[in-house]
């Protein structure tokens, strides 16, 4: 029984100081990884522009619940959506990295309105994003690795089926953008070659801008803000 007792310790024991020592994903070459998500979209304001009517209507208006001028701004508010993407890229030995990216992101919107009343409601907004990113990694003897980084690229923004709530046909539109990023998160070896990073990215596009048919009007612009806070878990293989 001793005998058997002094084995099981001296394996517990092993295994013990297997667990305690340091462990560090491959730190150079190339890599590829997947990525999901959270998408909290800032509450924005859209500029509005509708053409002059037909008789019998006032010019810059539209026969809507409430009139809409020459960039009138609407306030905005999308609820939390979701993302997923993917990348690959290059590390060298002294930390730092070029990657490209591919994210799609999608937000329900809840509303756009001014003054009380709702111009649409219901639709989403979701975007496509080619970026390239830089990073700086700080690697150590731990099996933690924190970083930095910041991206370029262009988004691909999709206004769809915004419902006017008096009926008439839905808003739907699509544009491209310059998009820009910045990246901060903690990575965890897991293996030699695989690591699992829990991120936070600033992401955000210029105006974009659509023109659609909604409620039997023609060439409503629409140009809402696009900005996001994302939260997001990486996962990396380190060739």
């Amino acid at each position: 029984m001793k005998r058997y007792n002094s084995r099981m310790v001296a394996a517990v024991f092993g295994v013990a100081v297997l667990g305690a020592i340091p462990m560090e994903a491959r730190a150079a070459g190339f890599y590829t990884g997947v990525q999901g998500g959270a998408s909290l979209m800032y509450d924005t304001s859209t500029r509005a522009t509708a053409p002059s009517q037909s008789a019998g209507t006032t010019p810059g208006s539209i026969t809507l619940p409430i009139p809409v001028q020459d960039s009138q701004a609407l306030s905005t508010h999308a609820d939390t959506g979701w993302l997923a993407g993917a990348s690959a890229g290059y590390e060298w030995p002294i930390g730092l990295a070029l990657e490209g990216e591919f994210t799609f992101r999608q937000n329900h919107l809840d509303h756009m309105s001014a003054n009380g009343y709702s111009l649409f409601a219901g639709g989403d907004e979701h975007s496509y994003a080619m970026m390239l990113n830089g990073y700086y990694r700080w690697h150590n003897r731990t099996r933690f690795t924190p970083y930095i980084g910041a991206g370029v690229g262009e988004a691909v923004i999709v206004l769809n089926n915004l419902h006017p709530p008096f009926g008439g046909g839905d808003f739907s539109g699509t544009d491209a953008s310059f998009a820009y990023q910045g990246i901060g998160g903690v990575s965890y070896s897991l293996t030699e070659h695989i690591s699992l990073a829990a991120e936070y990215r600033y992401f955000a596009a210029l105006e974009p801008s659509f023109t659609g048919n909604a409620g039997g009007e023609k060439n409503i612009k629409l140009s809402p803000g696009y900005s996001s806070n994302n939260a997001l878990l990486r996962l990396n293989y380190n060739f």
